[in-house]
């Protein structure tokens, strides 16, 4: 059933001591993202780039360990929480020494805080345009309608008109095992954006959120569905939303993280028994 915006205020949620606080972008994180979008504006080199440009790599690697960084404890082995965990293990050895970098969205406390501020005020305009469009939004938990989302996922990316975001080959049946899947839907009852994400205690990741075609609508449904996905995951009592792909991304994506509050910190794989953020 689809749903409008405001249903989701009255959700339950689940009560949290710590302070609803946002992790503001410092400098550190300004060095870092500047430096990831030159290395993605030179065709993303590899080591090469680090190697012809030295001082501006240690510099990067000195602010990289001056951000903020968010203790992951994955203790379960359910299907959600090694989703959760499988990014993270990548480079095991490189996480326990330094940590990961990657955006991570800090959750408020309670339903209905994540949208206000002034730092909010262009989300809460697009939201408005979205609403205004007619987009709509639902939870899918139909396996039939699951498939056909999937379905279009992949024809898009298929033949997503930007190279850059194109993907020949596309595999997306591990998300069929995930629970929460949103969608958004035009007036039509088209679908335009999907959103898959595990979650694990109070972890959650980005899987999915990708838009199921190029548009107004689509453009308006990444602001909607991102608010719908915080009020979801605060009613579960979620407090960090992390982003499965790579920090060095195009500068379009980039500056829509920014916008909507992720921030890059490192991630370090802790036992159960440490502490979230230092």
């Amino acid at each position: 059933m689809v749903k409008p915006l405001s249903v989701m205020t009255s959700l339950k949620w689940r009560f949290r001591s710590e302070p609803a606080t946002e992790w503001t972008e410092t400098e550190n994180e300004i060095t870092i993202s500047r430096y990831l979008l030159d290395y993605v504006a030179c065709g993303k080199p590899g080591f090469s780039y680090v190697v012809r440009r030295p001082l501006k790599s240690m510099g990067a690697l000195i602010a990289l360990y001056r951000l903020p960084c968010l203790k992951v404890v994955i203790s379960s082995a359910e299907i959600e929480a090694t989703a959760i965990r499988a990014p993270l293990s990548r480079h095991y050895i490189l996480a326990r020494v330094g940590g990961l970098s990657t955006a991570v969205l800090k959750l408020p406390d309670e339903t209905g805080h994540y949208s206000l501020g002034a730092s909010r005020q262009t989300l809460r305009r697009k939201v408005r345009h979205a609403q205004r469009l007619g987009v709509s939004w639902a939870e899918v938990n139909d396996s039939q309608e699951r498939r056909r989302l999937l379905h279009l996922a992949g024809e898009h990316e298929r033949s997503h008109p930007n190279m850059t975001y194109r993907n020949p080959s596309p595999d997306n049946s591990e998300l069929l095992k995930y629970r929460l899947w949103l969608a958004a839907y035009s007036t039509e009852g088209r679908p335009l954006l999907l959103s898959v994400s595990p979650v694990e205690g109070d972890l959650a990741m980005l899987s999915y959120f990708r838009t199921l075609g190029i548009g107004e609508e689509q453009s308006s449904a990444r602001y909607l569905m991102m608010q719908v996905l915080v009020e979801n995951l605060v009613s579960r009592g979620v407090r960090y939303l992390l982003d499965s792909g790579s920090v060095a991304m195009p500068s379009g994506l980039r500056h829509f993280q920014r916008m909507l509050g992720f921030r890059i910190v490192r991630i370090r794989i802790a036992s159960p028994r440490s502490g979230r953020l230092k």
